[in-house]
């Protein structure tokens, strides 16, 4: 896909017959061409996911002259992926604009900072690492949400997708001659292990689906999992074709098991802590049923 957007061509004519007069600037220092993979605002950051829609104006400067074959802008989108440093399901991305000088009475802002958020309510996120647009654009496994604007100043919304795990959780797999386990832990503790009956017939979404029900680090120990017998109708998925997931709420973990059939077991999923709600558990079916099923 083309990424270098050629500076547009001023018409011929003009006391200078170029286009300009003398009282344009762009008639002594030109206009740099631009290039897609460098947003500077969010409506140029959708255009750079597919930038055969992308149009001169809101990108910064190509820095390689258009050789974009050897651009170290693309090489890194390819090779260094950005992570979202926080577990949850969007995120809010705010804006700051940098002005080195504040008595500054003409052009734009000298720099952007992009802070990670948790939402609008959080106001404790300038402790982290602030991104740069080139960082965002590098973002793999959320999508681009809707713009934002509040007192505060702008942003962007990113929604995760299960093309990547949440973050702080640690999936590990380990096959055996019949059978295959993953087991999810989080803050070093094992919260979930998932049995997969002989050879994975699941993708990596499945696990990383999964990754996004499990709790948080307060809630990854070995406590009993604080969910009754009771609600084991209100947390199963309903029935699809001749496969069910089983609910088995015990005194210290929840067992979700995805059979086909009558007997035919195909993964057991167990859950233990006492971060695991009836919502997360109801998740983690949701995941097991949706990926097993295709629905």
């Amino acid at each position: 896909m083309p990424i270098y957007l050629r500076a547009p061509e001023a018409p011929a004519g003009g006391p200078d017959g170029k286009g300009w007069n003398r009282l344009s600037l762009n008639a002594h220092g030109g206009l740099p061409s631009q290039c897609a993979l460098r947003p500077r605002r969010w409506g140029a950051l959708l255009e750079s996911y597919d930038t055969r829609r992308a149009r001169w104006g809101g990108f910064g400067p190509c820095i390689n002259r258009g050789d974009c074959g050897d651009c170290p802008v693309r090489k890194a989108v390819q090779e260094h992926c950005t992570v979202v440093p926080v577990n949850a399901s969007r995120v809010l991305v705010r804006v700051e604009s940098i002005f080195a000088s504040p008595d500054k009475l003409f052009g734009g802002p000298d720099g952007y900072r992009l802070w990670v958020t948790a939402g609008p309510e959080d106001q404790d996120y300038r402790k982290g690492r602030p991104w740069t647009w080139d960082d965002s654009v590098r973002v793999s496994g959320w999508e681009l949400g809707r713009p934002y604007f509040d007192e505060h100043g702008e942003g962007f919304w990113l929604e995760r997708t299960t093309r990547v795990p949440a973050f702080g959780c640690v999936i590990a797999t380990r096959p055996y001659s019949s059978f295959t386990r993953h087991a999810f832990r989080v803050a070093r503790c094992q919260v979930a292990l998932l049995h997969c009956s002989g050879g994975c017939t699941h993708d990596a979404e499945l696990l990383n689906a999964l990754s996004h029900a499990c709790p948080e680090p307060d809630g990854a120990n070995e406590d009993r999992v604080p969910v009754r017998w009771t609600q084991a109708s209100e947390m199963t998925p309903p029935s699809t074709g001749g496969l069910r997931v089983h609910v088995d709420v015990r005194p210290m973990s929840v067992v979700l098991s995805v059979v086909e059939g009558h007997r035919c077991e195909r993964a057991r999923l167990s859950l233990g802590g006492s971060g695991w709600t009836v919502e997360r558990v109801r998740a983690a079916g949701a995941a097991l049923h949706s990926h097993f099923t295709g629905k």
